[in-house]
């Protein structure tokens, strides 16, 4: 590691020497959103890859400032950064909310996280607002009570009159007020891994037949259509109401190499702000660390943990050493 210019404690020895990023590029967050093409270069320095995603985006919150509001699906494996597009929306655009769907129940049930309870977090007097509804194949996957009953039907049914724009009633510090959602555009981000794997296996050749060979689709190899979300728990009447399914790609080893050497997004830069110093990792140590996020499955998360792993363990030595030329 080496020091960053306006940091002056000392420096702390990092692996191989020699081996220097290409990724320091300053990522600009006065954005003027009037352009979509600023919004997407501004997302292409931030997210990693998804260039179709990007512009998809793009066109949502240029559209969405402009009163044309929209309900786009998003479909893709786990840490491709279908959330964290949004994230780093939110920085230019602050009226974005997140909901975890994967926690919502239905109305009149025990709890607090109806479809409809984001609400109460928003300023009524501007409900010009991109809601974001995270983990949402959690939410349409069926969940069947003892009694047979599909709860996630019922769910979804309530989201059809909040995504028609209606006027919805909602309690704020006990007093029931009406919010106009007809300004509101709304993203529904999910994996639907489960559906990825079964579209992998049946598009998968077993090679039947004398000197044929096996061919193994992986999962989102294929992209995922409104049927097949439909197939998965989606109920006719919300996915007639989608504006547009927009498919995430999985990275391949190289991906992670590159993200971690050259992209301004790489998880590299974020944790050498975060302590002042310079990471310097070997090529060996990047193929390391690529080959385990791609192994793993789980995206770019996994590629901020290794590395924050590195760092915390490389520190922790660093005051064993200086203990010990101390004594």
């Amino acid at each position: 590691m080496e020091l960053l210019d306006n940091e002056k404690e000392k420096s702390i020895p990092f692996y191989e020497k020699g081996y220097i990023s290409k990724r320091d590029r300053t990522i600009k967050e006065n954005v003027d959103v009037s352009n979509p093409r600023y919004i997407y270069e501004y997302l292409k320095c931030n997210v990693f890859k998804q260039d179709d995603y990007c512009k998809n985006a793009a066109m949502i919150l240029y559209n969405h400032i402009r009163g044309i509001t929209s309900r786009n699906l998003v479909c893709g494996p786990s840490g491709c950064g279908k959330t964290y597009l949004w994230q780093c929306l939110k920085k230019i655009w602050p009226q974005i909310i997140f909901v975890d769907s994967s926690t919502l129940t239905k109305t009149g049930w025990k709890g607090n996280n109806n479809v409809s309870d984001f609400l109460s977090r928003i300023d009524f007097q501007k409900p010009n607002y991109i809601i974001v509804f995270d983990e949402f194949d959690k939410c349409i996957s069926p969940q069947i009570t003892s009694e047979g009953q599909n709860v996630s039907k019922d769910i979804q049914a309530e989201f059809l009159k909040l995504i028609e724009g209606e006027t919805v009633p909602v309690k704020i510090d006990k007093t029931e007020i009406t919010i106009d959602t007809s300004g509101m555009s709304f993203v529904f981000c999910g994996s639907f891994a489960e559906k990825a794997r079964d579209i992998s296996k049946d598009n998968t050749n077993i090679g039947l037949g004398f000197g044929s060979e096996k061919y193994e689709e992986k999962p989102f190899e294929k992209e995922l259509a409104i049927n097949d979300v439909i197939d998965f728990g989606l109920i006719p009447e919300l996915a007639s109401r989608i504006t547009r399914i927009v498919n995430t790609r999985p990275l391949i080893y190289e991906d992670y190499r590159y993200l971690i050497i050259d992209h301004p997004a790489s998880p590299l830069k974020k944790i050498e702000e975060l302590y002042g110093m310079k990471m310097t990792l070997s090529k060996t140590k990047i193929d390391e660390v690529a080959r385990k996020a791609y192994n793993s499955g789980l995206g770019i998360r996994n590629v901020a943990s290794q590395l924050q792993q590195i760092m915390d363990e490389d520190i922790f030595d660093s005051f064993l050493k200086e203990e010990t030329y101390a004594h």
